[in-house]
């Protein structure tokens, strides 16, 4: 999956329904964003269409462990009763 190569992306699924391929992208701005989306990723051999959902503001992510702006697998898994 070329999508998943790319710095900015954080996350990639295939996944099934009307879309194939879920991808979570981290950019500075909304430019950079537009920048990604309509000249890096559009321009992928293959692409028929892409659906962008931005997200401006987080306001909790608690827990969320990041390492140079990456996501971090956690150290092990909770059990749970």
């Amino acid at each position: 999956m070329a999508v998943a190569q790319e710095p900015e992306i954080a996350f990639a699924a295939a996944i099934s329904g009307p879309w194939n391929i879920h991808a979570v992208a981290h950019t500075r701005d909304l430019d950079e964003l537009f920048e990604f989306t309509s000249e890096r990723i559009g321009s992928l051999t293959g692409l028929q269409s892409m659906e962008v959902s931005p997200v401006l503001k987080y306001v909790k992510q608690a827990g969320t462990r990041l390492l140079d702006d990456r996501l971090v697998e956690p150290s092990s898994a909770r059990t749970r009763r």
